[in-house]
């Protein structure tokens, strides 16, 4: 029972889903050009951002299970654990210089840096070790939330608290399917604070 529940938790708090949740968290927050911004507008950023960071990878991650080119949508081995994150990287790349086309102001834009960020370094930290994928994941948008309440003053701090206890979930949930150690999970929260602070610091 407490393995099917993990199981279901893992596949619904995914971190690919995080991108959309953040957009969605974005274009609903109290910054004032969401007040000016026309429905037009909002609808170009949400879709954006639901295609190149949501369907288009599960559709390659689906399709590569298909094609036997990984084994399973887990990415339990480390070849397909850097597959996934590159495919993530460059779909957030890719959505970010379309966003930008559009010269929106780096509010509505920066997450995906951090997304892109996140990636590369995971990519490259994947080649010399083994972390939680899922935690990193949900680490990266509680520390991009910190960011975005310190920089624009845009959400409420309670949904700080809201995030970390989803991450503690999502660890429960990794630890129970033994995909990770304890001390992965921790590799992979802490490491989420990378990408955020480079951007942040530039």
């Amino acid at each position: 029972m407490m393995k099917r529940l993990s199981k279901i938790i893992s596949y619904l708090l995914h971190p690919i889903i995080l991108p959309t949740a953040f957009a969605w968290m974005v274009l609903n927050g109290n910054f004032y050009l969401n007040n000016m911004l026309k429905p037009e507008a909002f609808s170009i950023v949400m879709l954006a951002v639901v295609i190149f960071t949501l369907a288009i990878p599960a559709l390659i991650f689906v399709a590569s299970r298909y094609l036997g080119i990984v084994e399973s949508l887990e990415m339990h081995s480390r070849q397909e654990r850097i597959f996934s994150v590159t495919v993530i990287g460059i779909s957030s790349w890719f959505c970010w210089r379309i966003l930008g086309n559009f010269e929106l102001p780096e509010y509505y834009t920066d997450f995906l840096l951090v997304v892109f960020t996140g990636a590369a370094m995971g990519l490259i930290i994947t080649f010399f070790k083994k972390f939680s994928l899922h935690v990193f994941g949900w680490s990266m948008m509680a520390f991009t939330l910190v960011w975005y309440i310190f920089s624009w003053q845009c959400f409420s701090v309670l949904f700080l608290p809201l995030i970390i206890a989803l991450a503690g979930v999502v660890a429960w949930s990794r630890l129970e399917l033994n995909a990770h150690t304890t001390g992965e999970i921790y590799l992979g929260f802490g490491f989420g604070l990378l990408p955020v602070l480079v951007l942040f610091l530039l």
